[in-house]
Order: C-alpha cells, then sequence, then structure tokens
C-alpha cells in the first residue's frame, strides 16, 4: 500500500511540474511563429545556419553568396582543436557565421528586426518539423493535463505548418527543399533536412516516397542516413554537414518512419547506426561510405541516440 501511495504522489509531483513547464513552452512556440514567420504563412525562417545545427550544408550555398564577410572581427577557431580542419566548415563559411551574429549584435539583438534585416532566410523542413512535432507533442500533453488554451493553440500551428510544407515539397527529389525565403525560390539540394520531416505527421503518401528515398540512398551510401545524397557532385563524403551520417537525425527519421508504418526502413536505420557504433565507436558524425569516425571522437548524444535506439528495439521486440 505504501508502495502504491508513493506512485500515485510520485505521478501527482510530475503533472504538477509538466502544468508549470506548459506556458514557457508555450510561449516559446508563439514566439517562433510571431518572430520568424512574419507573414503568418505556417513556416519559420532560421537567420543564422547555426540555429539549424546544420552548420555548413549545401542547402545554404547560395544564400550565403549574399553575405558579406568585410569587417569581421578577428577570431580563434575551437572546433580545429579537437578535429580535422579537412572535415569541419571552412574559412570562408565561418566568416560569413560571424558576420551575422555581428550584424545581429549590432541591431542590440531586437528579435521584432533580426528576421527582417538577415541577408539570410531559410525555410529549413527540417526544423520546421522539429517545431511541428513539439508543438504536436505538447498539444497532446497539455490535453492530457486540462489546459485546452494551450492545447488548441499548439495543435492549430501543428495543422498549418504541415498544410504549409507542402509548399516544399519535391516530386523530383522524393523529398522536402528548403526554401529561400529572399530568393522566393526553392533550394536546388537533397539534404537530411528534406527526409527529417518523417518525424512530424506528414501525409502518408509524402512518408512513403521519404521511405523509398531513404531506401535509393541506401543503394549509393553504406551507410544511411548521407547528410546530403551522393549523388550530388557537391557531396563530401567527411565534411561535417555535406555527407556525413549524423545519429541524431538518424534517430529522429527512424522514429517517424516507424511511427508512419515504415518499420523495415526505421529497422534499416536503426541497424546501420548501430553497426557504426560497433565499428567506429561514439564519435561525432561518419563517413557514410567508409564508417570512418569524423569530428570528436567521444560524443554524448551520440550515446544518448544508441540508448534510445536500444531501448526502442526492445519494446518493438517485447
Amino acid at each position: 500500500m505504501r508502495r502504491l501511495f508513493d506512485r500515485a504522489k510520485d505521478r501527482k509531483l510530475a503533472a504538477e511540474r509538466a502544468r508549470a513547464l506548459l506556458p514557457k513552452i508555450d510561449a516559446w512556440h508563439r514566439w517562433f511563429y510571431q518572430d520568424r514567420d512574419p507573414k503568418s504563412e505556417g513556416l519559420v525562417a532560421i537567420i543564422h545556419p547555426w540555429e539549424s545545427g546544420r552548420d555548413n550544408s549545401i542547402d545554404w550555398d547560395d544564400a550565403f553568396e549574399r553575405v558579406p564577410t568585410e569587417g569581421v572581427e578577428p577570431y580563434t577557431r575551437r572546433d580545429t582543436l579537437h578535429a580535422d580542419p579537412a572535415h569541419r566548415p571552412t574559412k570562408a563559411q565561418y566568416d560569413r557565421y560571424l558576420w551575422l551574429v555581428q550584424h545581429f549584435r549590432g541591431l542590440g539583438w531586437d528579435n521584432a528586426r533580426l528576421h527582417d534585416a538577415s541577408p539570410f532566410q531559410i525555410v529549413d523542413p527540417g526544423f520546421n518539423a522539429i517545431l511541428i512535432r513539439a508543438a504536436t507533442d505538447l498539444a497532446d500533453l497539455a490535453e492530457a493535463l486540462g489546459e485546452t488554451a494551450i492545447a488548441k493553440a499548439n495543435r492549430a500551428r501543428a495543422q498549418k505548418g504541415l498544410a504549409a510544407m507542402e509548399r516544399l515539397w519535391s516530386d523530383a527529389h522524393g523529398q522536402y527543399l528548403c526554401l529561400d525565403r529572399v530568393a522566393g525560390t526553392l533550394v536546388d539540394s537533397a539534404s537530411v533536412c528534406g527526409i527529417l520531416p518523417a518525424f512530424a505527421a506528414i501525409p502518408k503518401d509524402r512518408a512513403a516516397a521519404v521511405a523509398a528515398t531513404v531506401e535509393r540512398l541506401a543503394g549509393t551510401a553504406f551507410y544511411v542516413v548521407p547528410s546530403h545524397d551522393p549523388g550530388d557532385p557537391r557531396f563530401d563524403a567527411k565534411r561535417y554537414w555535406r555527407g556525413p551520417v549524423w545519429l541524431v537525425v538518424n534517430y529522429m527519421i527512424a522514429d517517424g518512419l516507424a511511427a508512419a508504418g515504415h518499420g523495415q526502413v526505421a529497422q534499416r536505420i536503426t541497424q546501420s547506426s548501430l553497426d557504426l557504433i560497433r565499428e567506429s565507436g561514439f564519435a561525432e558524425y561518419y563517413d557514410p561510405l567508409t564508417g570512418e569516425s569524423l569530428g570528436g571522437g567521444r560524443f554524448t548524444w551520440t550515446a544518448a541516440m544508441v540508448i534510445e535506439f536500444l531501448r526502442d528495439a526492445q519494446v518493438g521486440g517485447a
């Protein structure tokens, strides 16, 4: 009886803590759509590559031509102290990263101005899919806790975002593409960001096409999912987000495809990820052609993803 009482007490405490966090997370989501979707189109833009986590993606190359390098203050890079510089973003890219930071600092980090003032405005389908998934999960939690207003607001954001994602779909690539909001055009760059939307509840036909794209990529890369299509001449198997496999992205893609009914493809991604761990350790990222470990050699987020892969495998096999 004492144990049952303690469990009930723990559940009540967890619910109270979650309820206290709900309005804060809701405010975070509201900020994104308010300041990064000024025309209320349903999708947010990133204004710096670092926001996506995919610092030197090929997706940014054309838009980066608009970002100056003049006047960049001297800086020392720390990433090349623990990794081969040939596997990291170039100095020209870093100059542009720092120019944007200085530019935003000069505007006092005023979020009401930063979007329109940035020469780099990219609607990243992967970034938006994660935000849509977050809004959906928050809505589910809010409903369970009786916070109906928060649930309704986030459900609406997710639904609007999913509908707007259709503008980013490319039949030719079998995946989503980035939108350069300044140029007003889709970016002809088949990166993993266009596969990552599987993490959200995209339409069944889109999920099936994305699963087929992963299968196709598995025919050109020994390990999936490469961060860029190896068939693109700009592909670089070892340079950060221009080709290497990242397990944190693999997990989200596998999770989404499994939920959409493409368990075999999801399992293929999971198995490929675990094979990389066995052969090359807990690296930051991996060469999709050889499995070579790249970047940092002992990365905790890679280890965290392996725990998730193994836990899901146990649940699936139960």
